[in-house]
């Protein structure tokens, strides 16, 4: 986990970004899922070296995320595809949540 990462703030903030109406098929779930997608992308930063200053990559990201729910949650294909769209919204809100806790450094 990131260091002075709060994921239960982040599980609140990021649930209450996401909007339910807009994933009507995961919409009961996205309190369950919201856990799972934190886990998996700090797993994701973590090999992918993102970390230590190596960049982070949206799309790796989300396939990522995505097969390692999908995975979990035993999601058929197009579960997963519909997933997928929620993950896009994890991670708009992820980097709203990351900003609002000056956890973000930009590159000059």
């Amino acid at each position: 986990m990131m260091h002075g990462y709060d994921k239960d703030a982040a599980v609140a903030f990021i649930t209450r970004c996401i909007r339910k109406a807009d994933h009507p098929e995961l919409a009961e779930d996205i309190p369950a899922l919201v856990p799972q997608m934190i886990d998996a992308d700090m797993a994701y930063m973590h090999e992918a070296g993102v970390l230590d200053n190596d960049g982070y990559a949206d799309d790796e990201a989300i396939e990522y995320i995505v097969e390692s729910l999908a995975a979990k949650n035993a999601l058929d294909p197009e579960q997963a595809v519909k997933l997928a769209a929620l993950v896009d919204d994890y991670l708009d809100a992820q980097q709203m949540f990351l900003e609002s806790q000056g956890m973000v450094e930009y590159g000059e």
